[in-house]
């Protein structure tokens, strides 16, 4: 993101700062705010205390935890913020044909939909949606043909806890103002409803730019996740059909994949 010469001297910089303007906007405008991510924190680091690969495997988190730690840029705590991380993530992308015949079991791409709303995030309206997510995920539904009800777990690409809920939001799982509500009761987590980053994501698992959210649908899908597996051993649903979802700039566009079990 490209910021203006006098930015810089107003305490204005980087990708926390920008988020933390949009998430601002979003507390006047929906309501929202900490009470709502606490939620989402809490519930994405469950799923990190079940995968050995996590950074956070060992550190379990309470509301109390999230609450009480640092401010970054007000108003996100250090637990709104993804990690910082060293590694990588592949995923191979080849024929329905071909894949028939490899090791796992084959994940077909359903649908995918694209949308960019680019725009100087400082003076943007969009920042507190919708975002790209709403015509993204419009696209990639109408090219899959299911709804949201289809949907068993969603991969959100989570550099801050608000992204998540705005995403979500914006892909229709529940209305401005509602996501407290929706998130409350343990939704995403273990034995939850809707299953959000069951890695643990990029706030809990590790920070691997848009392949996080994409390899954790993948790997789901093909039954490889050990101890975090969506199905009765985690109180969820068996998985067919998972969204996964990207995030670029501030907001600024957004890629929908739905991934289903072939």
């Amino acid at each position: 993101m490209a910021l203006g010469q006098d930015e810089e001297a107003f305490g204005h910089f980087g990708a926390t700062g920008s988020y933390a303007l949009a998430a601002r906007r979003a507390m006047h405008e929906f309501n929202t705010g900490p009470e709502t991510w606490q939620h989402i924190a809490v519930g994405q680091r469950k799923w990190a205390n079940l995968n050995p690969l996590a950074m956070t495997y060992n550190r379990t988190m309470t509301y109390d935890d999230y609450m009480n730690a640092r401010w970054l840029v007000e108003p996100f705590r250090l637990f709104d913020n993804c990690l910082v991380s060293d590694g990588g993530r592949a995923y191979i992308i080849t024929s329905a044909e071909r894949a028939r015949d490899l090791k796992h079991h084959p994940v077909l791409i359903a649908g995918l939909g694209q949308h960019n709303p680019a725009g100087y995030p400082q003076s943007a309206t969009f920042l507190a949606g919708p975002t790209g997510a709403r015509i993204a995920g419009e696209t990639a539904f109408r090219m899959a043909g299911i709804t949201r009800n289809d949907i068993d777990a969603c991969q959100i690409y989570d550099c801050f806890t608000y992204t998540v809920e705005i995403t979500l939001q914006d892909y229709g799982f529940f209305k401005p103002g509602e996501g407290a509500d929706w998130f409350r009761g343990g939704t995403i987590e273990p034995g939850g409803s809707m299953p959000v980053n069951t890695s643990g994501g990029q706030l809990s698992e590790a920070y691997f730019m848009g392949l996080t959210p994409i390899t954790e649908g993948v790997m789901q899908l093909m039954g490889r996740c050990g101890k975090r597996q969506l199905g009765p051993q985690t109180g969820t649903k068996e998985p067919e059909i998972i969204l996964c979802s990207d995030n670029g700039g501030i907001l600024q566009c957004n890629t929908t994949i739905i991934l289903r079990r072939a």
